[in-house]
């Protein structure tokens, strides 16, 4: 998913990057592998902009990657700052979701993109409404599976409890990428495209051009 976000990028030498939820960086770098770019990485997480600033200081990156800790609710940045606002696996923590992705369409230059990878599921309704919990199921009991398989008991375990955050919508709120992309129309984007990832059927990238 990170490679596919920063191909459908388009990202170009000198171009100005924000990453929402940087994390540990690894979509940074990403970018950084496929172009000279400056990127802006933001993150929540102490913890992981400490993991992060270790790597740009190891690496000698300080004068391309600049962190620091915002919330993806804020986006304290000028109207067309970025040529590329990009994010993985991070907007479904926001319960109101519309309000960031019209702050993102601002900070965008005309003609950039926001490119969103995520999980594409429809965790909204009522989490009492058993066709809602089996519609979730049939994504969690691949999740499970895999989990177990590939990363054993202590992978499970963390898949399992991470797995009732999204059913009780507690810190997790998945809106598929038809709901996605109608935020998009919303925020005034004027390209939107749908992509999907091969051999991982619940997860997809969007691209939205200004």
């Amino acid at each position: 998913m990170l490679d596919l976000v920063v191909k459908l990028s388009n990202i170009k030498k000198d171009q100005k990057v924000l990453d929402i939820g940087c994390g540990t960086g690894l979509l940074s770098l990403k970018f950084l592998e496929k172009a000279e770019c400056f990127i802006t990485g933001i993150d929540r997480s102490p913890e992981m902009l400490t993991i992060f600033t270790g790597k740009i200081k190891k690496r000698g990156l300080s004068e391309r990657i600049n962190c620091k800790l915002e919330d993806a609710k804020i986006l304290k940045f000028n109207r067309n700052s970025f040529d590329v606002v990009a994010s993985k696996v991070t907007l479904h923590h926001l319960k109101n979701k519309y309000p960031t992705i019209k702050k993102i369409h601002d900070i965008i230059k005309p003609k950039g993109r926001f490119v969103l990878g995520d999980i594409d599921i429809d965790t909204t309704g009522d989490i009492a409404d058993p066709k809602r919990l089996l519609r979730l199921l049939e994504w969690l009991n691949e999740e499970f599976v895999l989990a177990l398989t590939q990363g054993g008991i202590e992978t499970f375990s963390r898949m399992y409890d991470n797995a009732k955050k999204h059913i009780l919508n507690e810190g997790d709120y998945c809106i598929n990428f038809k709901q996605w992309k109608k935020l998009c129309d919303k925020a005034k984007f004027n390209e939107i495209a749908i992509n999907s990832l091969a051999n991982f059927k619940w997860f997809k990238v969007l691209v939205a051009i200004k």
